[in-house]
Parts: structure tokens; C-alpha cells; sequence
């Protein structure tokens, strides 16, 4: 028996299936609330690009004006500076070099705090 009235429909590929069912849960996965989604706390920058730079701004001023101090030996001194503190460390000849660079350093236009780990030759 022919039916010659009856139209059949082109068979659904497994392709469009499998496409119509991703983009079901893609939008499913899209329709959560604000109450359903999970709390995200970033992280709080303490050092940035900018105070990167200034400390290293003020790390070579230190250094320089560490240079410009007569009978220091500035060389053997070495200046790191983080947030703006700077902290000096090495080996001088006596207390009084410790002093005059622990003041040149302080004297560094952006330098908060000023930090001894400076050691005196015996």
C-alpha cells in the first residue's frame, strides 16, 4: 500500500542534535542569579607598577647621594627600597660612616624610612 498523502520530514542529523543540546546548556548554565553565584573576593594590590618604579627612583638617588659623601666607602653599601623604606646594608670602617649614610640616605627626597643592617669592619 501506497499513501501518497502522508509527507515524511528529512531525517535530524546527530550533529544538529548534538548542537541544539550544547546550546540548551550553555543557556541554562547562563540563568544563574546573583544568589546562586559563588562570591569572588580579588586579591588587594600592595605594590603596583608606580611604587615599583619610585622605589627604584629612589634607590639610585639613594646610591648617588650615598656616592656624594665624603669617607664613606659607598661602594660597599648596598640600598633596597620597598614602598618608599629603604633599607642600607654592608660593611663600613667605623660608626660614623654608619651615620653620615644613614643621614645622606634620609636626606633622599621620597625615602619614609631609613633602615641599619650595616655592619662595622673589624
Amino acid at each position: 500500500m501506497h499513501f501518497p498523502s502522508i509527507q515524511t520530514r528529512p531525517p535530524v542529523s546527530r550533529l544538529a542534535l548534538s548542537l541544539t543540546g550544547l546550546v540548551l546548556v550553555a543557556l541554562t548554565a547562563c540563568t544563574k542569579t546573583p544568589e546562586d553565584a559563588p562570591l569572588v573576593v580579588a586579591p588587594v594590590a600592595t605594590t603596583t607598577v608606580g611604587t615599583e618604579i619610585d622605589d627604584s627612583v629612589i634607590t639610585t638617588k639613594v646610591k648617588s647621594a650615598l656616592l656624594s659623601v665624603p669617607d664613606v666607602k659607598s661602594l660597599d653599601i648596598q640600598a633596597e627600597t620597598r614602598k618608599g623604606e629603604v633599607q642600607l646594608s654592608g660593611f663600613v670602617d667605623n660608626e660614623s660612616q654608619v651615620e653620615r649614610a644613614l643621614a645622606a640616605a634620609r636626606a633622599v627626597e621620597g625615602v619614609k624610612s631609613v633602615s641599619n643592617m650595616m655592619s662595622v669592619k673589624k
